[in-house]
């Protein structure tokens, strides 16, 4: 009797062992699945789908001359692009960066400047 008992223990640690094997499988599907699945909801989330009416602007720099009485002020109105700057107070810090200017009243009539500016043509 003793025998047929160890054979049933025998027997319920195979099964139970079974058990648990087929259970971490089962997880380690379901996980592997919910890892597929968040990534790709992730990616359809954040790609973009263009649908080709956004034109993409170049940067490009130009040379002007001053005029009398023109400002920086008056050159950012006309070459600044408000998508690609926050405000005139960044266009005219990039315009004296590229100018090695330290000051706005520094800009003279005859004076010449290169100013960026942003356009949907490429240019070659």
């Amino acid at each position: 009797m003793a025998y047929g008992i160890y054979e049933r223990k025998v027997y319920l640690n195979k099964k139970r062992r079974q058990n648990e094997l087929r259970r971490r499988c089962s997880l380690f599907m379901i996980a592997m699945c919910l890892a597929a699945a968040c990534t790709i909801s992730y990616h359809a989330i954040s790609s973009r789908a263009s649908t080709g009416e956004e034109q993409v602007s170049f940067k490009y720099y130009t040379n002007i001359t001053v005029r009398y009485g023109e400002s920086l002020w008056d050159i950012a109105d006309s070459y600044i692009d408000y998508e690609q700057y926050k405000d005139k107070n960044a266009y005219i810090a990039e315009v004296m960066s590229i100018n090695h200017l330290e000051d706005e009243d520094m800009v003279k009539a005859g004076q010449y400047l290169i100013v960026p500016y942003y356009s949907t043509e490429f240019l070659k």
